[in-house]
């Protein structure tokens, strides 16, 4: 019987698989229709690949981060920065700051050692362009394992990814205070244009529980 990965192992698979679906030079079938990506057009699999290497890496799966694997090219920019706007997490409007995904990672990793998060109700969109993605879910953290939930924090994660010279990459993270899906869906057409049409559909991936 196969030994369970290592949590090593498991963000090292994500990052590697992002890698892979995020090469310029792939040919990727897209996931619904079976048409295929030209070269260098992004795919909505890479896109998903660079999400899930993101949840392995920030302790989605089990509350947990290795900073000893600092290398995150394979699904960030360099310049790759996390923000959240007012008020969520406390942050007071005007003075919302874009921290460095490395940085964001150890400040996540101090707190995940006192504090269990899990991700409830999750929807996800597309844009249809490729480059984006939101994610609407609840997230609820306790210590340990105590039953009560210290906080109970609805949001909308909204990834962008460019076109690098080595695939697709994220570049920017917005967390945004959203108390539904449809405020989510709302702020993407109303703050980054997206259409009109634009929906948010169910979604338990990438280390949710719901």
């Amino acid at each position: 019987m196969p030994k369970p990965l290592t949590r090593r192992a498991l963000v090292q698979s994500a990052a590697a698989g992002a890698a892979v679906l995020a090469a310029p030079s792939m040919l990727i079938g897209c996931a619904k229709t079976g048409a295929v990506a030209a070269p260098g057009a992004p795919s909505a699999d890479a896109l998903l690949a660079l999400i899930e290497a993101w949840a392995a890496h920030f302790g989605y799966y089990d509350g947990a981060i290795d900073l000893e694997v600092s290398d995150l090219s394979a699904f960030t920019t360099a310049d790759c920065t996390l923000t959240a706007h007012a008020p969520l997490w406390g942050t007071e409007a005007g003075a919302e700051r874009a921290t460095p995904a490395a940085e964001v990672r150890t400040n996540l990793a101090k707190m995940l050692r006192r504090i269990r998060i899990t991700r409830n109700n999750m929807h996800m969109a597309r844009h249809p362009d490729g480059n984006a993605i939101c994610l609407f879910f609840v997230v609820k953290a306790r210590l340990g394992f105590l039953p009560l939930n210290l906080m109970t924090v609805p949001l909308a994660f909204v990834a962008s990814a460019v076109e690098t010279d080595r695939g697709l990459r994220i570049k920017a993270v917005n967390e945004w205070p959203a108390e539904t899906p449809e405020d989510a869906r709302q702020l993407l057409v109303d703050t980054y244009g997206w259409p009109e049409e634009t929906a948010l559909e169910p979604h338990v991936a990438f280390g949710a529980v719901s």
